[in-house]
């Protein structure tokens, strides 16, 4: 697969999920809570996504002056943003309940980063817009859902379904150690690996004994892009004119496989949506490029 076809195997990902999202858009009021939720979190990776694309396809004819780096910066957004997508809106076996206590968590998680960077004004001297006792009120509204929700009402029974809510289920709720613990995960209790492996395993039945190689490559694909992100050695030391086609897959098949798995999630709830749009006939080359990132998941040379 050469740059020009992984390109335009992004712009119809692009396409379609810009479809996805217009139709999000245009009945939001009619949403419930869920839908609501990625219809934010969709704008936001179509949104970083067209960026990518426009900077890939800034210099076509001319791949040694694409601003490769932050290519690579962005598409570690990209991941992140279904971490957060896939926790709150489409994991499967998770009820109702379970969600909206994640969503809880998730926006106390929000106040206490609020409160800490207030903290950090004041200490400078300098005027916040927003004052502590606001965010306290906020965070005796949420208190009063957490207490009321029927998933927390059980989160100390053991179980394997509470197991990933370890850290917090024994403490005082919004206690020090408590905020602590929300704090250490981004106020998401899954990591970006084992949301790949999941999705991977749901689209590729069967695969299960490719885990351990899977996350490898997993571990190899997030190091690789985070080196652009920190400025390391290795991001300083490569010059644009030595960016492989191996580099640019690292980038784009990333992103088409995140932005189509979200895609995948919407549709699922959407059967009218999804008859209209027929992606299979619609949008084959998409196929093309989530197979090429499923190969590369489970190939055994680090390229």
């Amino acid at each position: 697969m050469n740059y020009s076809e992984l390109l335009d195997i992004f712009k119809s990902s692009l396409f379609l999920t810009n479809q996805v999202f217009n139709f999000l858009h245009k009945t939001y009021e009619n949403l419930d809570d869920k839908n609501k939720l990625r219809h934010h979190i969709l704008y936001r990776m179509k949104s970083t996504s067209t960026t990518i694309f426009h900077i890939l396809t800034q210099n076509i004819d001319n791949q040694d002056f694409v601003d490769f780096s932050s290519a690579a910066i962005l598409t570690r957004s990209i991941i992140e943003s279904y971490k957060t997508f896939y926790y709150l809106t489409s994991e499967a076996g998770i009820d109702e309940s379970e969600f909206k206590f994640r969503y809880l968590i998730f926006e106390s998680y929000d106040i206490f980063e609020r409160q800490d960077m207030i903290r950090g004004l004041k200490a400078g001297q300098i005027e916040p817009m927003i004052d502590f006792q606001e965010l306290d009120e906020q965070l005796d509204k949420l208190k009063i859902s957490i207490k009321n929700n029927n998933f927390y009402k059980q989160i100390k029974i053991i179980n394997e379904q509470n197991k990933r809510y370890e850290d917090i289920k024994d403490k005082n709720l919004f206690s020090c150690n408590f905020k602590s613990s929300v704090a250490k995960i981004n106020g998401c209790f899954i990591k970006h690996k084992d949301v790949l492996l999941k999705r991977f395993i749901e689209i590729n039945p069967g695969c299960e004994q490719d885990k351990e190689k899977i996350n490898k490559r997993y571990d190899f694909l997030y190091k690789y892009l985070s080196n652009f992100v920190h400025i390391s050695p290795y991001s300083i030391s490569q010059p644009s004119n030595s960016i492989s086609i191996d580099d640019f897959k690292k980038v784009i098949l990333p992103i088409i496989f995140y932005l189509n798995i979200a895609n995948e999630d919407i549709l699922a709830a959407f059967p009218e949506l999804e008859e209209e749009i027929q992606v299979e006939s619609n949008y084959p080359d998409i196929f093309k490029g989530l197979e090429e990132f499923i190969q590369f998941l489970r190939c055994d040379i680090i390229n």
